[in-house]
């Protein structure tokens, strides 16, 4: 039963304290929180590699190009690391940074699209306290610098109608070639749809549409000049498979059949309101609604979320975060409607929210995957549970949109805490690597048996590439040309071999250095294949 509750006067409860406070929840994971395997040390490998070798046209990982990404958010790391020297927190604290400059640009948004300053405010408590938000800040991915981005682009769209639209086209033109230098042409998939539309959603453009498309598509060649700049000189680097790979094994890769992340057409169906988290749940409408908004923040949204989802839909490649750059837009639907009076948020049902995430962290973190060492994770839950029963004693009190995204952020980094606190010792490979830095720095040959994916190269700092194979042949012809030599390995085929130099849980599995001697012995099958190294891998 949803109990009544009066209009707030500022729904998005905007107050310098409350800044001050989000800032302080989404800081801590950036020093505890180490990179986590296998998408945050592959793409740090990348990073590190690149710092090392001083390439920085084509991105490389362990000894072999990687085409997986384009290369901008490796600048930007590098850049980060030339003041702050390489660090994996410098790297999360960049991530924090991109997340903050969403809020700016998306007020910017609502503002050129008619909406008042208490809907804009209102907005980017929502976006700040949205679940995937409050997850994916800090994370090493590509997807927050994507909406960056993507922001960028659509609050230049609206001034591409007007007198001064060069100020508009070159701004627009590098948005859109940043955010395909993030992502490939995905980015003029996500941010280039509103575009193409406006006439939809700006009354002005239905009349004399013809002068907007031209600059339109002007800022749209421009995107590519900037993107081409970069991907000619490296496709010549890199060679015809990285060519291939750049210009078109990537995006159509993940369009149909995908080499990585296939799933069916319907599984951002439940995603998308889990990310929307808690306030899927919180918002309904009131009885008595006020007269819609007259501004153009529907239309736009409209145009921004659901063509977008639906063609993300469609492509065979999916993952929960391919989906940050659409929920802006959906953010600042809602910040209108609250502000309007049209829609309410039902401050209580946070609460459930928070106490089934808390309690799952106790027992699923704690109790069930890691019994000796639940005691952290148990109290973390227990304190995301207690946050919950807070916010259900308010149940009949109004709370603002900025004191439930305040409630989110602390759940998320307490979850983050508890990760590793708990089953954290299972996806740190810093001792292991440290182990392997300096038998490569006494020169010790090493070769690692399994998809490596760049496992160990940040961690290590390591300075040259590991060779590597999954063919069992293969391992033992090199362990009996190398008899001083370590294997390394996380296969479980491997795991129960005598005579480790070193072993730690990894995953369910376990990782583990072995000396070449305890894997010489001679295969019943053909002469083995020959070694090559791998890294690369879809993320």
């Amino acid at each position: 039963m949803t109990l009544p509750q009066p209009i707030p006067s500022h729904p998005s409860g905007d107050r310098p304290l409350y800044r001050i406070a989000a800032l302080l929840l989404l800081l801590p994971s950036v020093f505890f929180l180490f990179p986590v395997p296998i998408d945050e040390t592959r793409y740090l490998a990348v990073a590190w590699n690149m710092h090392a070798s001083g390439q920085w046209l084509v991105p490389s990982l362990d000894g072999v190009a990687y085409p997986d990404k384009a290369p901008l958010l490796f600048w930007l790391i590098n850049l980060v690391w030339s003041v702050t020297g390489v660090h994996a927190w410098a790297v999360r604290l960049l991530e924090i940074l991109l997340a903050l400059a969403t809020l700016p640009l998306l007020g910017s948004l609502g503002r050129r699209l008619g909406a008042g300053t208490e809907a804009v405010k209102t907005a980017q408590w929502l976006w700040l306290g949205c679940m995937a938000l409050a997850i994916y800040a800090g994370v090493i991915m590509f997807d927050l610098l994507l909406t960056v981005c993507t922001l960028a682009a659509w609050r230049t769209t609206t001034a591409l109608a007007g007198r001064h639209w060069p100020r508009a086209a070159l701004p627009m033109a590098v948005a859109f070639g940043a955010g395909i230098l993030v992502k490939g042409p995905v980015a003029l998939l996500v941010g280039g749809l509103p575009a193409l539309l406006a006439p939809y959603w700006e009354p002005a453009l239905r009349k004399h549409p013809a002068p907007f498309y031209l600059r339109l598509f002007a800022a749209l060649a421009g995107a590519a000049l900037l993107a081409l700049a970069w991907a000619i000189p490296a496709a010549r680097v890199g060679g015809s498979t990285y060519a291939d790979a750049i210009f078109l094994g990537q995006t159509v890769g993940r369009v149909v059949d995908s080499f990585a992340h296939a799933r069916p057409w319907w599984w951002y169906l439940p995603v998308l309101p889990a990310m929307a988290l808690p306030w899927a749940l919180c918002m309904a409408r009131r009885a008595s609604a006020a007269p819609a908004p007259t501004s153009g923040v529907a239309r736009f949204a409209a145009t921004a979320a659901i063509p977008g989802f639906v063609i993300f839909s469609l492509i065979s490649g999916k993952q929960p975060h391919y989906l940050l750059p659409l929920l802006p837009p959906l953010a600042l639907f809602a910040g209108e409607r609250i502000a309007a009076g049209r829609w309410r948020i039902v401050a209580w049902r946070a609460g459930p929210t928070f106490v089934a995430v808390g309690l799952g962290i106790a027992l699923g973190l704690g109790w069930r995957e890691a019994p000796d060492s639940a005691t952290g994770a148990v109290i973390c839950g227990a304190l995301v549970m207690l946050l919950g029963v807070a916010y259900l004693l308010r149940a009949r009190r109004p709370l603002s949109a900025g004191a439930i995204a305040l409630g989110t952020l602390a759940a998320v980094m307490l979850c983050k805490l508890a990760f590793v606190l708990s089953i954290g010792p299972r996806y740190d490979v810093r001792a292991i690597a440290q182990h392997v830095a300096e038998a490569q720095f006494r020169g010790t040959p090493m070769l690692f048996v399994g998809p490596q994916y760049g496992l160990l190269t940040f961690a290590g700092r390591l300075t040259a590439p590991i060779p590597a194979t999954r063919d069992p042949a293969a391992v033992t012809a090199w362990a009996q040309a190398h008899p001083q030599g370590w294997i390394i390995s996380n296969d479980s085929d491997y795991g129960n071999t005598p005579g480790a130099l070193y072993k730690q849980p990894y995953f369910g599995r376990s990782l583990g250095i072995w000396p070449a001697s305890a894997m010489a012995a001679p295969v019943e099958h053909p002469a083995a294949a020959g070694v090559t190294v791998t890294g690369s891998s879809q993320g």
